[in-house]
């Protein structure tokens, strides 16, 4: 998703994950058949269940990580983005069957993980409490501080 329109469609996913609370994820870009500056860009819930991908294990088992996993829905969720070259105005679909829980982004911020990267020569329990004390209601946990 290189170009504007694929800029474009994705910034529209965003705010749907705003507006709706479900975040949906990228998953292909078609081309019209009948009109070449057409393009359709499909995301999927990220809580669907058709979506889940089959897990990878590391091959040395003394390196494998327990991973909390999100939960799935059968929402059959999906968002289509149709974004025409030279319009301003977009075709939006979205499709979502089933309500659930909404998604909740546990991924470590920006200024968390410039704080992280800054102090990368000291200790994960140092960094850790620091972030304690900086950020007390952070969602994050220490196993991503360690990761990170």
């Amino acid at each position: 998703m290189a170009d504007d329109g694929a800029q474009t469609a994705k910034n529209v996913a965003a705010r749907v994950w705003d507006w709706t609370g479900y975040r949906f994820i990228y998953k292909k870009k078609e081309r019209s058949r009948s009109s070449e500056g057409t393009l359709t860009y499909t995301f999927f819930c990220a809580q669907n269940e058709k979506e889940v991908t089959k897990e990878k294990l590391h091959p040395d088992p003394r390196e494998r990580r327990a991973r909390i996993k999100m939960d799935r829905f059968p929402c059959n969720g999906y968002l289509r983005i149709t974004v025409v070259e030279g319009e301003v105005t977009l075709g939006i679909r979205l499709t979502h069957h089933r309500a659930h829980c909404q998604y909740v982004d546990i991924s470590i911020d920006d200024e968390t993980k410039k704080l992280i990267d800054a102090m990368k020569d000291s200790p994960a329990s140092a960094i850790w409490d620091r972030i304690m004390r900086e950020y007390p209601s952070t969602e994050i946990t220490r196993k991503q501080v360690y990761a990170h």
